[in-house]
């Protein structure tokens, strides 16, 4: 509701700055300049609100529970059971191909593009409706680059 809202106001106000436009002289320029300075903004928030609930309807069946993997980088295998939430940014890290870390109670586990996953983390949709949720990864970070 609140996207088409935005967007239909967002039409309203470039019809507003094409009318003003085709009639040189009927306006000043902070109004035309005013129209569209703000033509951008509508459109950001109408699509970041559609983002907003396209994320809400995606989680709407999501139950989120402990996750049982096994990662296995080399010859290093280790079990875990993750949070919803660090199988999420563990997804996120192997799919972007960020070199990440996973901090765990033992020695930090390296998630690169050589890492693989056995048993089922979140689907893409999934974490990108967290991420957008606001989905926050203490337990896995960023490894700079060595070079």
């Amino acid at each position: 509701m609140l996207p088409t809202l935005y967007l239909l106001l967002a039409l309203a106000l470039a019809g507003a700055l094409v009318a003003l436009l085709l009639r040189p002289g009927s306006a000043r320029a902070g109004v035309v300049w005013g129209l569209a300075a703000g033509l951008p903004l509508l459109a950001a928030l109408a699509g970041a609100f559609a983002g907003q609930s396209r994320a809400v309807r995606v989680l709407e069946g999501y139950a989120p529970a402990p996750v049982p993997v096994v990662l296995v980088h080399g010859v290093r295998r280790t079990t875990l059971t993750l949070s919803a939430a660090d199988a999420a940014c563990v997804e996120r890290a192997l799919r972007l191909g960020v070199r990440s870390e996973l901090r765990t109670t033992g020695q930090p586990i390296p998630l690169t593009g050589e890492t693989r996953v056995e048993g089922a983390l979140p689907p893409t949709e999934i974490v990108g409706a967290l991420t957008l949720r606001g989905l926050t990864c203490p337990n896995v970070r960023a490894v700079p680059e060595e070079g």
